[in-house]
């Protein structure tokens, strides 16, 4: 706690310096810490003037964290494995492989949506093997036309007010009948389970849009929407830290107007461009510059040491090396650089994409998640939970969590393991000496063939 507390005192001296007001960047641990220091800082103390922001980078490794605790045993892992090496998925459910993880999320997104919207509008969907030519005629083909011509255009750079409005009537259409599909759907248990999958990932790729595009009412909105599913997930450090620091970060309009316009305007996140889909959350900036020029070669990790006068050599001698780079980038006629096209736009990537989502697709057709099945139930070992498996309501589970804990004092307020939601992993378990095991079906299955023969 002193390093912290004299980390917060020199942000404020420095910041009183410059007559600007101090704003720090944390990941959970340390948000918390230093948030119990500034909260027990008397009147008038210097750090009451700080503004202390929770890292949006590791609120996503959190939230992914949080969707492979909800979804274990529901086959989720499996379907990754289409796509990616057992070892690599492992990483991705964990949270910490974060562009893997979203990726491979988002692949799924599409799969699971092209099959309810086959479903409601009638159309065959496409296999590995022939493609997306191939799909049937549909008695919505009219809706189905404008919306591909509206993308082909997107596409090609060309988006005015005119082009959307031209394909309101028909994207409307389309919305309704995806929206009455999965309201029938839902009435399913693993169909409801797997509908609150793609909430998870829509909220996601709300957070993330907020922090591309510096949109810090987005930002606050999808946080907020992230509250029940890290409750419900047993990831009771975030729910409890998210929860403060909304608080906090509404009240800004009235207790620092200054910083909230600038946060208003975009300027929560940093950009290394002026172009739109260009912000980058302040915690992945420390870990991508700071803290990776910290441990690669020359750095403190890499053979310097780390004793005092060395980090302060290291440190001070930051600005130089910047200025020598630049000049030694000068002198070869090398300089950084970006494309105007994303990573993700190139032919290449789309062709992977493409490619991927028809093999995950082809997947679940013999493992259809929609199928007219009442129980609950994991998609490809087959293994049916009982009544006491709630996770397919783990949001409403979620916010009677959040409930509880209204009214209490939140430094005093501990979770109950009992109140958060039940997967079908939880009971594929059983306590040997005490400890729980998780027992896998199919390899139990197998064990038990090979020893009957």
């Amino acid at each position: 706690m002193t390093c912290i507390y004299s980390t917060l005192k020199f942000v404020c001296q420095q910041a009183s310096k410059y007559g600007f007001t101090p704003i720090i960047t944390f990941d959970q641990p340390l948000w918390w810490k230093s948030t119990t220091i500034l909260l027990s800082e008397p009147e008038g103390s210097d750090l009451k003037s700080l503004i202390i922001r929770l890292g949006g980078f590791h609120v996503i490794m959190s939230f992914l964290g949080s969707i492979r605790s909800l979804m274990a045993g529901s086959g989720l892992k499996e379907i990754l494995q289409v796509a990616y090496a057992d070892n690599a998925v492992t990483h991705m459910l964990s949270g910490k492989a974060v562009t893997r993880a979203i990726r491979g999320h988002l692949l799924i997104y599409s799969a699971l949506y092209a099959m309810i919207a086959s479903r409601a509008m009638g159309i065959s969907l496409p296999n590995d093997t022939e493609g997306i030519e191939e799909m049937s005629v549909s008695s919505h083909a009219k809706e189905i036309d404008s919306a591909s011509e509206l993308l082909q255009d997107l596409m090609n750079n060309e988006s005015d007010d005119d082009l959307l409005e031209q394909h309101a009537d028909c994207l409307k259409k389309i919305n309704q009948l995806l929206e009455e599909e999965k309201k029938n759907l839902s009435t399913r248990r693993t169909a409801k389970l797997w509908l609150q999958y793609l909430s998870m990932l829509e909220i996601l790729q709300d957070f993330i849009k907020a922090e591309r595009v510096g949109d810090w009412q987005m930002h606050l909105r999808a946080l907020s929407d992230m509250l029940p599913y890290f409750a419900a997930a047993g990831h009771n450090n975030y729910a409890k830290s998210a929860r403060i620091y909304l608080q906090f970060m509404q009240s800004l309009s009235t207790d620092h107007p200054d910083v909230y316009a600038s946060f208003m305007g975009g300027l929560h996140v940093v950009r290394r461009s002026d172009r739109l889909w260009a912000g980058l959350s302040t915690d992945l900036i420390i870990e991508e510059v700071l803290m990776r020029s910290l441990k690669t070669t020359g750095g403190l990790t890499r053979g310097t040491g780390m004793s005092e006068t060395q980090r302060v050599v290291w440190l001070l001698s930051m600005p130089i090396r910047a200025e020598i780079n630049n000049a030694m980038q000068v002198l070869a006629g090398v300089d950084y650089s970006t494309s105007e096209q994303h990573v993700d736009m190139s032919e290449s990537r789309q062709s992977r994409d493409t490619e991927d989502t028809l093999k995950i697709l082809d997947f679940l057709k013999t493992r259809d998640p929609f199928k007219d099945d009442e129980s609950l139930h994991n998609i490809c070992s087959g293994v049916t939970a009982d009544e006491s498996v709630n996770v397919d309501n783990a949001c409403a589970v979620g916010h009677n969590i959040m409930d509880k804990m209204t009214g209490n004092n939140v430094t005093d307020y501990s979770f109950k393991k009992k109140d958060k939601a039940i997967t079908l992993d939880s009971r594929n378990s059983v306590k040997i000496n005490g400890d729980p095991v998780e027992i896998d079906p199919m390899l139990l299955f197998q064990r038990l063939l090979t020893a009957g023969e």
